[in-house]
C-alpha cells in the first residue's frame, strides 16, 4: 500500500503521522513508551498505515531532542499531568479526523501511553477502540498523577485490547489484576492477551527470544483489533457496545 508521511514541529502539535495516500476510514492516536517518537513508534505508525489506518504518534516530550538516556527519559515523563496529557490527546483526535478524514478514532499506548490510553478512553466516549500493551501504571500513583488509571478502566465505553507481560518490572501482577477485573466487569468486548515469559517493553526489546515470540504472536492481533474496531460499517450493530 502506497503511504505518505508527516512530522509535526510545532507550535502546537509535535509528532508524526503516517496514512494511506488513498485515504483511512480509521485513525489511530499512538501514545508512546517514554522515549518518545523514535524509530519503533515511527515505525508501527507506518504498519498501521500499511493495514490501511492513519496513525498518528505524539511526541510525549513536546519536540526536545531524542534521547535513550533512561533516566532523563523518566524525569521528562514526570512533568506531564494527566489534564494536559488529555488535553493533547483531545487535540490529536480532532487532527486525525479534520486534517487526515478518519471517521472512527482508537488510541493504542506503550508503556506509559498505556496509562494515557486508559485515562483518554475513559474520558472521551469517541473513542471507538482502546489498545494498550505493557501499561506503565504505577501503584501507588506518583505525585504528578492526579487520576486513578486502575479505577477508571471500568469505565471505558469502547472495546479493549490488552498486552500483558509475565516480567513485567514496572506494573505487578496485583496491579495488573485491578484493571483486568474492571475490564471483564463491562458490557464492551475485552481481549486480554497473557504472554507469560515477555518483558515489559517486549515489542521493543529484541532479547529475550521470548520476547521476540511474543511480538510475532501479539502485533498482527493488535493491528487486526484497531481494524476491526475502527472500519466496523454496521454502525446499528456496532451501538450495541458504545
Amino acid at each position: 500500500m502506497s503511504i505518505e508521511c508527516r512530522t509535526f514541529s510545532g507550535p502546537d502539535l509535535f509528532g508524526y503521522a503516517a496514512g494511506p495516500k488513498a485515504g483511512a476510514k480509521g485513525g489511530v492516536l499512538i501514545l508512546p513508551t517514554i522515549f518518545g517518537v523514535n524509530e519503533f513508534a515511527r515505525g508501527y505508525a507506518d504498519g498501521l498505515a500499511n493495514a490501511g489506518l492513519a496513525a498518528a504518534v505524539w511526541d510525549i516530550n513536546s519536540g526536545l531532542p531524542l534521547t535513550t538516556d533512561y533516566q532523563e527519559c523518566i524525569r521528562r515523563a514526570r512533568t506531564l499531568t494527566d489534564a494536559a496529557v488529555l488535553r493533547m490527546a483531545a487535540r490529536w483526535r480532532d487532527t486525525l479526523q479534520g486534517q487526515f478524514g478518519a471517521s472512527a478514532v482508537g488510541v493504542l499506548g506503550f508503556c506509559i501511553g498505556g496509562r494515557f490510553a486508559i485515562l483518554q478512553a475513559s474520558q472521551d466516549r469517541s473513542i471507538a477502540a482502546c489498545a494498550m500493551a505493557y501499561p506503565s501504571i504505577e501503584n501507588p500513583r506518583l505525585p504528578s498523577q492526579a487520576m486513578d488509571a486502575l479505577a477508571l478502566a471500568a469505565n471505558i465505553a469502547c472495546p479493549v485490547h490488552m498486552l500483558r507481560p509475565g516480567n513485567d518490572h514496572v506494573s505487578s501482577p496485583e496491579t495488573y489484576e485491578t484493571p483486568t477485573r474492571a475490564l471483564l466487569s463491562r458490557r464492551q468486548p475485552t481481549t486480554i492477551q497473557t504472554y507469560p515469559e515477555a518483558e515489559h517493553g517486549f515489542m521493543h526489546r529484541p532479547t529475550p527470544e521470548a520476547n521476540v515470540a511474543a511480538t510475532k504472536l501479539a502485533s498482527p492481533q493488535l493491528i487486526a483489533f484497531l481494524r476491526t474496531c475502527l472500519n466496523w460499517a454496521d454502525l446499528t450493530t456496532r451501538s450495541r457496545y458504545f
